[in-house]
C-alpha cells in the first residue's frame, strides 16, 4: 500500500511537472475513449453533456493522420485501446485491424506505428519506450521497439487482452484467457521477456461455459498494490502481494465489462459495459451514479484520463 501510494503521488507530481500550471484543467475528470464509429480516440470532459462539440477536449483518428499512408490506415480499423504514457505526452493506440501506434500528444500525430495482427487489444509502456502489446486473436504478447520499429519477442498467451507494467516491482503483468501472468524483463536479454509466475482466474459459470475466453481488463488502482480485474461476468480486485483475487466489494457480478478505473485513490470507479454486442454508446460509474453518452457512437473502452 505504501509504495503504491508513493508511486502514485510522484505520478501527480510528473504529471504537474510535465503539463505545467497552464495545464488544461479539465484534464484533472477528463475520460478517454475508443469511439469506433468514427474511428477516433477522444479525450473527453466528463462535466459536459457529450452531444456538445465543447465536450471534446482532444482526439486522434488514423483516418485524417498524414503520417498514416494507405494500407497502414486500415490496421487501425475499430480502435480498442488507448493509453496516456510518458507523463502524458504519448498515447498508445491500438486496434483489432492489427495495428498498435505511439501519437505524440500535443500534435495529435503517430511518431510510430507497426502491423502486430491477431487483433492487438491492449499495450502498455516499459521504462525504456518499448512497447508490449496483448493480441487477443493471435494469443501472443509482441515486444515492439518503436526507436528501430522492430518485433523483437513474442510470447504466447492464450487469448491475450491486457497488459501493465508494474513499476514498483519492475515486473509486467498481463492477462489471458483463464491466466493472469506476471513477467520479468531484462532489455539486453536475447529475450528480454520471461514468464515468472502464472496466477488462475477464479473459475466462474460463465467461464466454464467458454473454455478459451475470460480475463478482459487489467487496469492499476491507484494508491494500492492492485489492480482491477475484468472477466466475461465479474469485476475481482486482485492483490499484488498476496497472488490473490477477491470480489469487488463495490459490485462484483457485472457482465461484458470491457474496461475499468478508478479516478485517483479516492475518486469515482468509471466501467464501459457493453450494451450492443461489444460496445457502448457511453460509460458510467460503477455506482450508476453518472451515466455518460455520445449519441451514435460505439464506445469499446472508455479509462480516467491519468498519465502515468
Amino acid at each position: 500500500m505504501i509504495r503504491y501510494t508513493i508511486l502514485f503521488c510522484l505520478a501527480m507530481f510528473q504529471f504537474t511537472f510535465a503539463w505545467g500550471e497552464d495545464a488544461d484543467p479539465r484534464l484533472g475528470s477528463a475520460i478517454l475513449i475508443c469511439e469506433q464509429a468514427s474511428s477516433r480516440v477522444m479525450l473527453m470532459d466528463s462535466n459536459v453533456d457529450w452531444s456538445e462539440d465543447k465536450a471534446v477536449i482532444w482526439s486522434w483518428s488514423p483516418l485524417k493522420d498524414a503520417g498514416l499512408m494507405g494500407e497502414r490506415k486500415r490496421w487501425f480499423r475499430n480502435i480498442d485501446e488507448a493509453k496516456p504514457v510518458h507523463n502524458g505526452n504519448q498515447v498508445i493506440v491500438t486496434a483489432s485491424g492489427g495495428g498498435a501506434a505511439l501519437v505524440d500528444y500535443k500534435q495529435a500525430k503517430v511518431t510510430a506505428s507497426v502491423y502486430i495482427g491477431g487483433s492487438p487489444h491492449s499495450a502498455d509502456r516499459l521504462p525504456d519506450g518499448r512497447i508490449v502489446v496483448a493480441s487477443s486473436n493471435g494469443d501472443a504478447l509482441s515486444l515492439w521497439d518503436p526507436a528501430v520499429g522492430e518485433i523483437l519477442q513474442k510470447l504466447k498467451l492464450p487469448d491475450a487482452h491486457g497488459v501493465e507494467w508494474d513499476a514498483s516491482i519492475n515486473r509486467l503483468w498481463a492477462l489471458g484467457g483463464k491466466q493472469l501472468i506476471c513477467l520479468s524483463y531484462h532489455p539486453k536479454n536475447k529475450k528480454p521477456l520471461r514468464v515468472q509466475a502464472v496466477i488462475n482466474l477464479p473459475v466462474t459459470d460463465a467461464s466454464k461455459k467458454y473454455p478459451r475466453h475470460g480475463g478482459h481488463d487489467l487496469t492499476r488502482i491507484p494508491g494500492e498494490d492492485a489492480y482491477f480485474v475484468s472477466d466475461m461476468d465479474h469485476l475481482w480486485r486482485f492483490d499484488c502481494k498476496t497472488r490473490t483475487f477477491k470480489a469487488l466489494k463495490d459490485k462484483h457480478g457485472m457482465p461484458k465489462v470491457k474496461s475499468i478505473s478508478r479516478l485517483g485513490v479516492k475518486g469515482p470507479i468509471l466501467v464501459l459495459q457493453a450494451t450492443e454486442q461489444w460496445y457502448s454508446t457511453g460509460p458510467q460509474t460503477l455506482d450508476q451514479s453518472k451515466v455518460w453518452e455520445l449519441p451514435k457512437a460505439r464506445i469499446y473502452k472508455a479509462r480516467w484520463w491519468f498519465p502515468w
